[in-house]
């Protein structure tokens, strides 16, 4: 639990979701593995994304007013990635 300048209580509870689909070479190489991972920190979404078999991936940071707000924005992005075939592999 984080304390804001205000006084009020922040859960910082970190939520983490692993996706994968297999590529099927429109976008890609065919056969490899595609990640997608969406991390949730407080008010902060972090989500990364590229080749599972490779270290490197792009990245993209957003912060949100509230820890709500950046909730219902990982699982919007969660559901938009089910619905194009990624599968979840693991959520923390």
């Amino acid at each position: 639990m984080l304390i804001t300048t205000k006084g009020q209580k922040m859960n910082t509870t970190t939520r983490k979701w692993c996706l994968l689909k297999e590529s099927d070479g429109e976008r890609g190489e065919s056969g490899k593995f595609k990640v997608y991972e969406i991390t949730v920190t407080g008010c902060t979404l972090h989500c990364s994304w590229g080749m599972a078999e490779k270290a490197n991936r792009q990245t993209s940071t957003r912060v949100f007013m509230t820890a709500q707000a950046a909730s219902a924005a990982a699982l919007e992005k969660r559901y938009q990635k089910l619905a194009k075939g990624y599968t979840l592999a693991y959520a923390v």
